[in-house]
């Protein structure tokens, strides 16, 4: 074993101290460890608890690959193992472990709590800057966890938080706070198309649209998917309606997206904290419920409603009660007068269904209509009210009051089994005479099946059954295959004809309509004539009808038929209470 370099020395009392500090300076300037220097120090030190002076020799050895530090005193050694990463010669000369002097001691000392005081100083920054790391990466999973990747939006759990701190502020305030569910109409056909990338950006578009339209106050978080939840604070039902059409207008501006241009729709269902629920899940479902009705039924918005509720206890029982009033009688048929325009005495009415409920009195159809088309009642239905007003047509007939009469039909009729010759069974039944009875159909209704429905109206209309088109205006029907059809007549819608005088786009889009439907043939009726200057304006664009409450209201079987009688007599005599009451 070759001896590279070796020093002996005599240690003064103290000789623990001296040899620990002596022994821990040489073996850290040998590169070891600073515990694994510690341990071994003291190892060497605790030969030296004497009281006289302790000889020791230093000497460092190559045996192997590795290098070692032998410590030898009068009967004891010590040795570890290192790996040379500098000069060990140079490094015992530096150390001068011979120089044991009480100065030298103190030198060393101070030098060593200089040492120790600034690896304390320097532990304490590593310590701070690994708190502030810490808490930085903390608050990193925490937003994580607490928003949505995408649009870095708050997620449900953020909403559920959040909603906490604004229902109970809204019950302490004793006010309503809203929240909105909305879902992008046709996204999946974006994603399809266009492909999952362009569907990120849409819903990042639509996030910072969302968001550069609502109030600090108001929180925005993205559902998953298509879907958004707005909470709405201190604003009822009634506002966060206004809000949901402000929001869809600023969904439907054109925007840029990967070279094309793109525009968003989107449906929304409203819930009222506390009216329909006082926690978030029972608020989400009912708004998730409300958002399914407007999407199903076209509508921008819907507030829920428990009728809209397959699982609701009042549904169920309302339908059951519905089912029964149909097979038993209890729906009422009201009828509203359509009056032409040139004076003459050709008249018709539109048959209105009502029931009037034992304990809940007088239910309107908007209650009652979606319930019934949900659930399939709406065949019978519409069976009793074609067959109700082909008799009541029949009736006025046979006293001389010659009035036509129209009724309102679904896509799920047309698309009944036999239903042609059921119709032709019921006008042959009654003996209605030809062109006095007509089926009114919505555009969108048509539009559910075109093929299907031109051939069955086709059929209905060559038994001498005029066919309508309700609520022309709104719906989604191709005018080249509107020409196509076998029609007699258009109504247009009252959103138009209500606000004609006001807003010159609707007096242009009626005014078009009418010389349209001129051009095919077809007369013209117009819906939701409230006054006079109504009457004028349509005057003079040449509509053929008018229907609204500026001549009446919708009456039942006998006022109905006092009012025939008196129009056949006296001529048209408007619903003077209801227009001195406006």
């Amino acid at each position: 074993m070759d001896n590279l370099t070796k020093v002996d020395f005599d240690i003064p009392q103290p000789a623990n101290i001296i040899a620990y500090y002596k022994i821990l300076g040489l073996v850290q300037a040998l590169g070891m460890d600073e515990r694994l220097a510690e341990v071994f120090a003291e190892t060497v030190a605790a030969h030296c608890s004497t009281t006289d002076v302790v000889h020791m020799c230093c000497s460092i050895h190559k045996p192997s690959e590795a290098y070692q530090l032998l410590i030898e005193g009068d009967c004891w050694q010590e040795k570890t193992d290192f790996f040379k990463t500098v000069e060990v010669d140079v490094v015992m000369q530096q150390q001068d472990l011979a120089d044991m002097s009480a100065a030298n001691l103190l030198k060393l000392l101070h030098g060593r709590q200089g040492h120790v005081l600034q690896q304390r100083n320097e532990s304490k920054q590593q310590l701070g800057q690994l708190s502030l790391e810490l808490e930085r990466q903390r608050r990193s999973m925490e937003h994580q966890f607490m928003h949505d990747a995408l649009t870095g939006l708050p997620n449900k759990r953020l909403l559920l938080s959040r909603s906490e701190q604004v229902f109970k502020l809204s019950a302490r305030q004793k006010k309503c706070s809203s929240l909105l569910i909305m879902d992008v109409n046709d996204f999946k056909h974006i994603n399809d198309t266009l492909g999952h990338k362009a569907g990120d950006l849409v819903l990042r578009e639509v996030a910072e649209r969302l968001l550069g339209s609502l109030r600090a106050s108001d929180v925005l978080a993205r559902l998953g998917g298509d879907e958004f939840a707005i909470l709405l604070f201190n604003n009822d039902a009634s506002d966060a309606e206004k809000v949901a059409l402000k929001l869809q207008q600023v969904l439907s501006q054109p925007f840029e997206c990967e070279g094309r241009i793109l525009s968003v729709e989107a449906s929304i269902g409203i819930a009222e904290f506390p009216t329909h629920g006082d926690n978030l899940d029972t608020l989400m479902r009912r708004a998730d419920v409300a958002m399914y009705y407007a999407k199903k039924r076209n509508l921008k918005t819907a507030v829920y409603d428990v009728m809209q509720d397959q699982n609701s206890i009042e549904r169920m029982s309302l339908l059951k009660e519905l089912n029964h009033a149909i097979k038993s009688d209890g729906m009422e048929l009201y009828y509203q007068p359509q009056v032409q325009m040139d004076g003459s005495h050709r008249l018709s009415v539109e048959a209105l269904i009502r029931w009037n409920h034992p304990q809940k009195g007088m239910v309107f159809p908007d209650q009652f209509i979606p319930l019934a088309e949900d659930s399939e009642l709406i065949i019978p239905m519409t069976w009793w009210v074609l067959e109700t007003a082909m008799k009541q047509c029949a009736v006025w007939h046979q006293d001389g009051l010659p009035v036509c009469v129209s009724i309102n039909i679904s896509a799920n009729f047309l698309q009944e089994e036999h239903v042609v010759e059921r119709v032709a069974e019921f006008k042959r039944k009654y003996q209605v005479p030809d062109h006095v009875f007509a089926l009114e159909i919505t555009e969108n209704t048509l539009m559910d099946d075109p093929h299907q429905a031109s051939k069955t109206l086709a059929e209905i209309n060559d038994m001498n059954i005029d066919v309508s088109i309700d609520d022309f205006g709104t719906g989604y029907s191709s005018l080249a295959y509107l020409k196509h059809l076998q029609l007699d007549e258009l109504k247009i819608d009252r959103s138009f004809v209500m606000g004609m005088n006001e807003y010159k786009n609707d007096l242009v889009i009626v005014q078009t309509v009418v010389n349209m439907a001129h051009n095919l043939g077809l007369r013209v009726v117009a819906e939701g004539v409230e006054n006079r200057e109504d009457w004028e304006s349509l005057a003079a664009m040449g509509c053929d009808f008018i229907q609204g409450y500026f001549i009446s209201r919708p009456k039942p079987v006998a006022e109905i038929s006092e009012w025939l009688r008196n129009f056949y007599e006296h001529g048209v005599q408007l619903d003077l209470e209801l227009n001195q009451s406006r």
